[in-house]
């Protein structure tokens, strides 16, 4: 099933305002949650401390980097279903494996798996009871917001807390 771009687009600013509003109530308990990865070369870190959630039937994990007046966004969605331990690849629709990245100030938008582009992420660790996973992705992620370029991120590495809804 492809989602319409706007929709993804949307979705991603939506999350991301979620991580931001959340990641406030967080800062203030020491959360200790990392989220890194390479964009095109160079190191991604994100600086407000991340937050995912399980909904329904799927993960939606993302960081947001604040850098220099621009803040960039990584969000990873999957299936809740999904076989951990081994790599869930966009390319099987089953897995609803998709990574995107959105530039919050030139309101630019990539995605590597339901849209366009692929992707791959990893679960290393998953720990229902207390609300943590953990893991790593890759992916080459294709601008969706009317661009014709691409963007290759590697290295990524996850560690976080999540709430069930």
């Amino acid at each position: 099933m492809k989602i319409p771009v706007d929709r993804l687009f949307a979705s991603i600013l939506i999350l991301t305002a979620f991580l931001l509003a959340t990641s406030c109530k967080k800062s203030s308990n020491g959360s200790n949650a990392s989220f890194t990865a390479t964009v095109n070369g160079t190191a991604w870190a994100a600086n407000i401390p991340e937050t995912g959630e399980l909904i329904s039937a799927g993960f939606e994990l993302g960081g947001i980097q604040y850098k220099g007046g621009d803040s960039t966004a990584i969000a990873l969605g999957f299936s809740a279903y999904s076989k951990f331990s081994q790599p869930l690849n966009s390319s099987d629709s089953a897995d609803m494996v998709d990574i995107s990245y959105v530039d919050l100030k030139t309101r630019t938008a990539y995605d590597g798996g339901i849209v366009a582009g692929h992707s791959t992420i990893t679960i290393t660790s998953y720990d229902s009871l207390a609300g943590k996973i953990a893991g790593t992705f890759s992916g080459v992620l294709y601008n969706i917001s009317g661009g014709s370029d691409s963007m290759s991120i590697t290295n990524g590495i996850f560690n976080t807390t999540f709430v069930s809804y």
